[in-house]
């Protein structure tokens, strides 16, 4: 007797870790939940309606900083398989009233996050409130496509990135020297890619004339250049004499 368990050993190995698999893929989730929820809570997120399984689940995801936004049905699924060959393979949709994002992003045990094709769409009205604070007001809407971007989560740096922000356009306000301003912004387009290991997002008119940089360095420093163009753009005055690609702005701080 005990000369045939042992003769069929690796099998009933197979089976154990089979059961433990599909238990943990069948595992509901609001079952899980309640030991995850007391570290939730720490979150600057509030998470609702918890449903379906670990690996296929959703939820409502709700940001107190943006009550008018109101829920954002989230839903994942994880694939089991990855996890043999020592990564977490994520497919994630998130939507909402103005807001959708979908992509695929993949974490290793190395700690090297990629996020492949992410898309998204933001209606700026939802971001208004947080404008508002600051007595800036923007119109119009931003759509994100074909994200590409490795990050290495150890050193916090970004080591590729690639994929384009378009903004739409529309009606803006912002206060200069107190006193508040509106203009119409034209359509604007980011590429993002790296230079000289930084990550970088060239803000650009449709005509390709350059208005601000944005960069993220591997030491975690970042910062914004603006050109006098986006003076220009925006039906604004600079006090002195300079040309059109002459920065006029330029700021950094540690980011990361």
């Amino acid at each position: 007797m005990l000369k045939a368990i042992w003769a069929a050993r690796w099998y009933l190995l197979l089976g154990f870790f089979t059961f433990v698999i599909v238990l943990a893929i069948n595992t509901p989730l609001h079952f899980v939940w309640r030991f995850i929820e007391p570290q939730a809570a720490r979150l600057p997120v509030r998470i609702e309606q918890p449903a379906g399984t670990i690996w296929d689940g959703r939820l409502q995801l709700r940001i107190p900083q943006l009550s008018s936004l109101g829920s954002l049905e989230t839903q994942w699924r994880l694939s089991p398989l990855g996890l043999f060959a020592g990564r977490a393979d994520l497919n994630l949709r998130i939507s909402g009233d103005g807001v959708r994002l979908r992509t695929a992003a993949s974490l290793g045990s190395d700690q090297v996050l990629k996020i492949q094709d992410a898309e998204g769409f933001l209606e700026t009205a939802v971001v208004a409130p947080l404008l508002k604070r600051n007595r800036i007001t923007v119109g119009g809407n931003a759509e994100l496509s074909q994200l590409n971007a490795v990050v290495d989560l150890s050193a916090r740096a970004v080591t590729a990135v690639s994929g384009r922000l378009v903004y739409s356009g529309g009606e803006v306000g912002f206060p200069v020297n107190n006193k508040p301003v509106s203009a119409t912004m034209p359509m604007l387009i980011g590429d993002l890619s790296m230079s000289d290991e930084r990550a970088v997002i060239n803000v650009n008119t449709m005509e390709g004339q350059s208005l601000i940089q944005g960069y993220l360095q591997p030491d975690g420093w970042g910062g914004v250049t603006i050109r006098r163009r986006l003076l220009d753009v925006l039906g604004q005055q600079w006090p002195a004499q300079a040309t059109e690609d002459t920065v006029i702005f330029e700021v950094s701080h540690k980011v990361l």
